[in-house]
């Protein structure tokens, strides 16, 4: 070809359409794919990562897998969301791989009707199983819905375990407390015995094997008003038992003492189921 055809072929070539430079592509690219033993690789199509699992995610997994302490705490978590009866069944899950906290929690369920029919019986005899576990608050709990001897025997459990969910017990002082005094809070007290039975009826009705006592120290002036009364013992489960029954003994107006001045007398009272 003559250097003037080669000119044109080129001034041809660059006033070509996109459309001519792209066939001409495509057809180069065909013909070398084309040729034997050659070829192109292509970059492999990847889909996206799968997202991160979420904390739940992983415990509820664990669970699965047999991790009591995991099941545990996904029982703990849907507690704190208000989902209480999936907390009751990761709580079951738990117990059932032998957990002791994982029977405390179901126990609390069956105690409380949190995500579970109401079951006082059940309750504590999954609190003794949490108690033979290891789980000494469980020994407590379980020594409440025992009768004797064996509350005694879980309460010596729990206690020796952890003393500190068992204080030791300050007895009131009668001590130079004169008689008439004593005898006119008695009195005063019996008169609203009703009042008094209806602060342990309410919590009665939440825990079926509730009891316990209450014991008070009632600081009483001259004329008879009480001016101060403090809460010496009270019942661990329902403390709001002690405190309705020292608001109605601040409340309750007493004889005037027989020194004339305060006299600080001390007051009990035992509460039990069908007293």
């Amino acid at each position: 070809m003559s250097p003037a055809g080669v000119a044109d072929e080129r001034q041809a070539w660059h006033a070509g359409s996109m459309k001519g430079r792209c066939l001409r592509l495509a057809a180069l690219a065909a013909t070398v794919l084309s040729l034997p033993g050659c070829h192109v690789p292509m970059e492999p199509e990847t889909s996206p990562p799968p997202p991160p699992a979420s904390a739940y995610d992983v415990l509820a997994d664990r669970c699965d897998r047999g991790d009591g302490p995991a099941c545990v705490e996904m029982a703990a978590q849907y507690r704190e969301l208000g989902e209480l009866p999936l907390a009751a069944a990761y709580a079951r899950r738990a117990c059932d791989l032998a957990s002791p906290f994982g029977c405390a929690a179901l126990a609390r369920a069956f105690e409380r009707g949190e995500g579970l029919q109401r079951d006082p019986a059940a309750a504590t005899s999954l609190y003794v199983s949490a108690c033979l576990g290891g789980h000494a608050p469980s020994c407590i709990s379980a020594a409440a819905g025992l009768g004797e001897p064996d509350a005694a025997e879980f309460m010596r459990r729990g206690c020796g375990a952890e003393p500190v969910l068992c204080p030791a017990r300050r007895e009131p002082a009668f001590v130079g407390v004169d008689p008439l005094d004593q005898a006119n809070v008695v009195l005063a007290m019996a008169e609203r015995r009703l009042e008094l039975g209806d602060c342990y009826r309410r919590s009665l009705a939440r825990q079926l094997t509730l009891h316990g006592r209450v014991a008070l120290e009632i600081a009483i002036a001259g004329d008879g008003r009480a001016r101060a009364v403090a809460i010496l013992e009270n019942i661990r489960e329902a403390p709001e038992v002690g405190a309705c029954v020292a608001d109605i003994a601040a409340s309750t107006l007493y004889p005037p003492t027989t020194s004339g001045e305060i006299a600080v007398v001390p007051w009990r009272v035992l509460f039990e189921p069908g007293r």
